[in-house]
């Protein structure tokens, strides 16, 4: 890359993890299954080794389900924490403003010891976030909460750095094409990036650390565009789902709302009334200001739609130049969208969209291909779960289930996490050229596909997982 553009370097590699991180991605999606298999074999039994003496949860599900060693890979898929374990705190805690007590619980999910964390003058999610990271390695990472319940993942300093430097480098090129961001920086004649996001700038949820990375990496704040310049607030997100939750059941007057939270809610509603306006003037903003030039985008399906319907309108056929970089994900979140949406969009904005498929919960996502097939990196150890007994399928071929793996980067707390999405998988290598494991594009979430709650069957004792949970929510103090 130029000079003249920062870039974020990759944070210093634990020694556990030299063999697998300090082989070029490139690489790794060439190696043969057996390959593959055995690295990923020996560091999850190191991982194993290390983490279940150090977190309380996973030692006590360990106990529960009998393990004590890893021969294969499928003997982790029992200890493969169910995907409400990151959220298994009772809600009266934060509506009661019991943080000190929210702290011993996290403190069961991660190596570090939080005992010496002071939260008792905490009184919101945000306010506990920031307690967190003053006097802790944890760097707090928010789900978006849309349950009523904000999964917290305790990521440390280490994590927060690697999440950075992985999702710049998932822009790498596959074979001997050019490299999309130095393309991206060399239109941009090495100068910082302009970055484009329809949200929020600054925040825990994913989102807003991916612009903390493009904007340490390759950008500054003065050329980064958002709708909204302020904090996302954690406890808004969640107020937001307990809100739609709460009337789904006709319970909603039963809400206990702090009243300075109801203040921000009231204002939070008053401003998504002048949602439309606002888009509208960020628009016209990306049109005088970025029309023709090189940028990096970070947008949802929905928002790039949006602008496509107002690029038509005045007849706009190419929003960007060429070598920006769109990344996207996430579904249509509900839109119905026609058949050539896709099309349609790369045409008004100008360059081609670029697919990913990741969550909060792991540090490295699955890079989409020209195919449209998504690949999870080899530090993502990949289970494809029965819908019915939760038991791991074969690993070969093409299977259908739910999604679970174990992030192998990770060192603060345990990467193994059963999802609640159901993919079809395929083992024998892509057309792309990629080796390995893929997924098929058609992704779903089970309570959607099954028309309400998701049913969670977790290989081994499903009662073991909620024995463990419960566990913690005692130990924590939460039961009392």
């Amino acid at each position: 890359m130029t000079t003249a553009v920062k870039t974020l370097g990759k944070p210093s590699t634990p020694a556990s993890m030299a063999e697998l991180f300090e082989t070029p991605r490139n690489e790794q999606w060439l190696w043969d299954p057996a390959k593959r298999e055995e690295v990923q074999l020996r560091m999850a039994r190191h991982r194993f080794e290390t983490q279940v003496p150090r977190i309380a949860q996973l030692s006590k599900l360990a106990e529960l389900q009998k393990v004590d060693s890893i021969e294969k890979l499928d003997d982790l898929a029992p200890l493969l924490f169910r995907h409400t374990v990151y959220k298994s705190y009772p809600i009266s805690l934060v509506t009661r403003g019991r943080f000190d007590m929210m702290t011993k619980w996290l403190g069961g999910l991660t190596v570090h010891d939080l005992s010496n964390v002071d939260a008792r003058d905490c009184d919101s999610f945000d306010s506990w976030f920031v307690s967190l990271e003053a006097q802790s390695p944890i760097r707090p990472i928010h789900s978006t909460g849309t349950t009523g319940k904000l999964s917290i993942m305790p990521r440390g300093i280490w994590e927060t750095e690697y999440f950075g430097y992985q999702f710049l480098s998932a822009n790498e090129p596959f074979g001997d094409g050019p490299d999309p961001m130095q393309q991206l920086i060399e239109a941009g004649g090495g100068k910082p990036v302009p970055i484009v996001h329809p949200s929020y700038r600054h925040g825990r949820h994913l989102a807003q650390r991916m612009m903390d990375a493009l904007v340490a990496g390759i950008g500054s704040e003065e050329t980064t565009y958002v709708l909204n310049s302020e904090y996302l607030s954690a406890d808004l997100m969640s107020l937001v789902g307990q809100v739609r939750g709460a009337s789904q059941r006709g319970e909603l007057d039963q809400l206990e709302i702090a009243p300075a939270l109801l203040e921000k809610y009231r204002a939070m509603v008053a401003g998504q009334e002048e949602g439309q306006q606002k888009q509208k003037v960020f628009f016209e903003r990306l049109v005088d200001e970025l029309l023709g030039k090189a940028v990096y985008v970070v947008g949802v399906t929905p928002h790039l739609y949006d602008w496509m319907l107002r690029g038509e309108e005045r007849s706009i056929k190419q929003l960007f130049a060429h070598e920006s970089i769109v990344s996207t994900g996430g579904g249509a979140k509900g839109l119905d969208l026609p058949p050539d949406w896709k099309e349609r969009i790369e045409r008004f904005i100008g360059a081609p969209m670029r697919f990913g498929y990741g969550m909060s919960e792991s540090l490295g996502g699955a890079t989409g291909c020209v195919r449209g097939n998504y690949h999870p990196p080899v530090s993502a150890i990949l289970y494809i779960l029965d819908l019915n007994t939760g038991e791991p399928l074969p690993r070969e071929g093409t299977q259908t289930g739910r999604h679970a793996f174990l992030d192998l980067n990770p060192e603060s707390y345990w990467g193994g996490f059963v999802t609640g999405d159901k993919v079809t998988v395929t083992w024998d290598g892509c057309e792309c050229g990629r080796r390995g494991p893929y997924f098929h594009p058609d992704i779903e979430r089970l309570s959607e596909a099954e028309g309400g709650d998701d049913k969670v069957s977790c290989s081994g004792s499903t009662d073991a997982h909620k024995e463990a949970t419960d566990w913690l929510i005692a130990q924590s103090g939460a039961a009392a």
